[in-house]
């Protein structure tokens, strides 16, 4: 019993593993940006819920087209009936098929066949507004990493640096050179050196949970970003001008093309609604027959009954509205404002993203301004530091001046680290506004 059981948990085991093993192999365990981008569009499950409304709208589409066919129905009844005179008690059936085509009605359904297009073209913007979206929480995921993978680097660097002076430390406060107070403050730069290094190793791993969760990655799952060359990434970055931005995200961005296009569908509700002021024609098909068991008695059998009782009929038939209680008149109207309220709403759109482009162009700029300078200060200040440290090593300067070098270094690395990348994602999301493929 045993043996049975631990070959059965064995081979539970190794399938588990095989399928374990056969949904990560779908996972790239290294993704450039462009792959991650290209998966996300796959996987993310916001965008497959904006995809799943393409389909939608298509299906609604194609239920508008087929609105103008024929429709066809078919009449089945069997009864059973009492014929006092005969005193007979039988079955009857009436069977019968019956068609109907609307010929005219004031454009309704040509005018809905319109609307329905727009509806699709409008849930397809709507689906690349939402890719625009998760490109640039893609960007910023992706370059938060990058730029805490730098921070590591060079925190590592100057941990190394502090071990070093810690370790001089204790030598000189060994000889006297020191106070034992300033070696403590050696071994606590050191100690905290240690730990800015554990919380970026920490930063890294809940970035690499927000690039997972927007993928739509299981959480558990080892993936590793693709570093772009630093001299290619930066060849990437010069701005365009004002005059190629305007133009370029005026002819792209979905937001302006949703609002125009919401006009056009407000316009094809006022058609609609107008339509029924007009009459309304269709045609009508049948044929129909039926039988009755009683008149068996008479030698009329049942496919001689089907025969004889088989009836065609084709008809027009004209629906005229005369009053409806300006329940028509009210809902043009209605209608009207509808318009009236999508041209106010795309105006005031288009000027906001006519604003806000103007605004977010000179925040780049700013932002480029503002890099190069934290890269110069960044320099400076590590030099500055390296200076110090060299210093100390000859007693030329005390702890407390070595320290306070370290820490002027260390916040500026981090004001160059945020600066640089905020240029960076900020300049690729111009790429985003105006439609271009973002890439490194």
């Amino acid at each position: 019993m045993k043996k049975t059981l631990i070959i059965v948990l064995t081979l539970l085991l190794i399938v588990s593993q095989i399928v374990a093993q056969s949904q990560n192999t779908s996972v790239p365990q290294t993704l450039s940006l462009e792959e991650c981008i290209r998966y996300a569009e796959e996987h993310n499950y916001s965008l497959q819920s904006a995809g799943l409304n393409v389909n939608s709208s298509e299906i609604s589409l194609k239920q508008a087209k087929e609105n103008i066919a024929p429709s066809v129905s078919a009449s089945v009844s069997q009864g059973l009936g009492t014929n006092h005179y005969q005193k007979s008690v039988g079955w009857n059936g009436n069977y019968g098929i019956s068609a109907g085509m609307t010929l005219f009605n004031g454009l309704s359904n040509y005018n809905s066949i319109q609307q329905s297009k727009l509806q699709v073209e409008q849930s397809q913007l709507q689906l690349e507004q939402n890719k625009n979206s998760i490109k640039i929480s893609l960007i910023q995921a992706f370059l938060n990493i990058m730029m805490n993978e730098d921070m590591l680097e060079y925190q590592q660097k100057v941990l190394t640096s502090s071990q070093e002076q810690m370790e001089q430390g204790e030598q000189q406060f060994r000889v006297g050179k020191i106070l034992e107070s300033e070696y403590k403050m050696l071994q606590a730069q050191y100690t905290s050196d240690l730990y800015n290094i554990e919380n970026t190793k920490i930063n890294i791993q809940n970035n690499y949970l927000t690039l997972k969760n927007l993928l739509a990655i299981d959480p558990a799952a080892e993936i590793q970003i693709v570093r772009p060359d630093s001299a290619t990434l930066f060849k990437s970055l010069e701005i365009p001008t004002l005059q190629e931005l305007m133009t370029r995200a005026k002819s792209y961005l979905p937001e302006l093309k949703i609002k125009e296009n919401a006009i056009t569908d407000a316009q094809y509700d006022v058609k609609i609604q107008k339509s029924n002021f007009y009459p309304s024609l269709s045609l009508n098909a049948g044929i129909s027959t039926g039988y009755n068991s009683s008149n068996l008695a008479d030698n009329l059998g049942w496919g001689t009954q089907l025969w004889h009782g088989l009836g065609e009929n084709i008809g027009l038939n004209l629906s005229i509205p005369i009053y409806q209680r300006s329940m028509v008149r009210h809902n043009v109207q209605q209608a009207q404002l509808r318009v009236q309220q999508a041209e106010l709403s795309q105006k005031e759109t288009e000027y906001q993203i006519g604003r806000e482009l103007q605004q977010y162009y000179l925040d780049v700029l700013s932002a480029q301004n503002n890099y190069l300078v934290a890269e110069a200060q960044k320099d400076a200040y590590e030099a500055n530091y390296n200076a110090y440290s060299f210093k100390f090593k000859y007693g030329s300067v005390t702890a407390v001046d070595l320290i306070q070098q370290q820490t002027n270094y260390l916040n500026q690395l981090n004001k160059y680290m945020q600066t640089k990348y905020s240029f960076v994602l900020e300049r690729k999301i111009l790429d985003v506004m105006m439609g271009l493929p973002v890439k490194f």
